[in-house]
């Protein structure tokens, strides 16, 4: 412990701490999956946290004299455990995006309430074209309409997601989900369309999926609402992002 109390050992030991944290979110940044916990848009402070990281870091190298406030503020073992903590766990657990797991402790968002949803995300959601429209689009298309499983009734459906089997869908039917994020995993909220397929329960939860087909009037858990009735339903790869933002 004698050695850990050292002015250099310290200096080396914070250096080599900050650079390992900067290494690891930059590992993460390149390969994408920092994006599996926070929004896209938090990028550019990522990458400020990298640079900064390196900065400090550079300044514990040997030689560099410290500020005497700086000098005193000795790093203990339990701190730096701490520190490497986060870091530890990321390269133990392999990053994976909410899928399926995560449906059952949240509420499934077939068609949200209009206070819920920006009169501009339900604008943009119009102007696109059916084909154009992935889950989130259509939930804020339905969101415009008084009566949506008849309005919409008759447009084709294009989307991608993953499969979910939900206990109070009858055989044949299954949900098609994306996770949207608004800052981090934490507040990650469903939206789903409920599809309609023959060979649904041979699609295993978790699964991607492109839905291709049309909507049709239909009902989930008692409330009217429209339902894709698919005509083609092709498992594909997980996209590189899986959210989607509102």
């Amino acid at each position: 412990m004698a050695l850990f109390t050292r002015p250099r050992f310290q200096q080396a030991v914070k250096a080599l701490t900050l650079l390992g944290l900067a290494l690891f979110l930059y590992t993460r940044l390149a390969d994408g999956t920092l994006f599996f916990y926070i929004n896209q848009r938090f990028l550019a402070y990522t990458v400020f946290a990298v640079v900064a990281a390196v900065l400090i870091a550079v300044s514990y190298r040997p030689g560099v004299a410290q500020p005497a406030a700086q000098s005193h503020a000795n790093l203990t073992l339990g701190g730096l455990l701490w520190v490497l903590l986060p870091i530890g766990l990321g390269l133990l657990f392999p990053p994976q995006p909410l899928g399926a797991a995560a449906l059952g402790n949240r509420e499934l968002t077939l068609i949200p309430s209009q206070r819920s949803v920006l009169p501009a995300a339900v604008r943009a959601a119009a102007q696109k074209s059916a084909a154009e429209r992935t889950v989130l689009d259509w939930l804020h298309a339905f969101t415009a309409s008084s009566d949506p499983a008849q309005e919409f009734a008759g447009q084709p459906v294009d989307v991608v997601g993953f499969v979910y089997h939900d206990p109070r869908l009858p055989e044949g039917k299954l949900l098609v989900n994306r996770f949207t994020v608004s800052c981090c995993v934490a507040d990650a909220s469903p939206v789903s369309l409920v599809v309609q397929w023959p060979d649904a329960a041979t699609l295993a939860n978790d699964s991607w999926v492109q839905v291709q087909g049309v909507l049709q009037p239909g009902e989930f858990n008692g409330r009217p609402l429209p339902v894709v009735v698919a005509r083609r339903v092709a498992q594909v790869e997980q996209p590189a992002q899986p959210y989607l933002y509102p």
